[in-house]
């Protein structure tokens, strides 16, 4: 069996006329550990005027781009990313608003924390116990 898996659902909001450069973060819920899958629902309405985005000690992850930050848009959408990465202790989503109402979206994290990574099935078996032999009555 492999190492346990947990899931963290996030929901961010981002107030209307909120830019890219002055991008809102929420905390993710989610800290040291490899994360496996992030899967991220954008409802209709958002109509391309937001974005949103994983960064971990201000780096952007998911989505990636070698020349800086990249932002997920889109409208009516659930989109799902497989990154099989670790992620270290500052883990936060990034969004962004341009339209004119405000706007959330529905993250779901799926992940396992270093400190349960190489252990392999949740449940902990104890050893066999060995037979005893009753002694002899005289």
């Amino acid at each position: 069996m492999g190492d346990p898996q947990y899931v963290q659902v996030v929901s961010p909001s981002c107030a209307a006329g909120t830019p890219v450069s002055a991008y809102t973060v929420t905390a993710a819920g989610i800290s040291t550990c490899i994360l496996w899958r992030m899967e991220v629902r954008i409802p209709a309405g958002h109509q391309g005027y937001t974005g949103i985005a994983l960064i971990d000690s201000g780096h952007f992850v998911v989505p990636y781009d070698e020349q800086g930050a990249e932002w997920l848009v889109g409208d009516n959408d659930l989109l799902g990313y497989d990154y099989g990465r670790q992620l270290g202790s500052n883990v936060k989503i990034a969004t962004y608003n341009t339209g004119t109402y405000v706007h959330a979206w529905q993250v779901r994290l799926v992940y396992t924390p270093m400190s349960a990574v190489g252990l392999g099935a949740s449940v902990i078996e104890a050893p066999a116990r060995r037979p005893t032999r009753k002694a002899a009555r005289a």
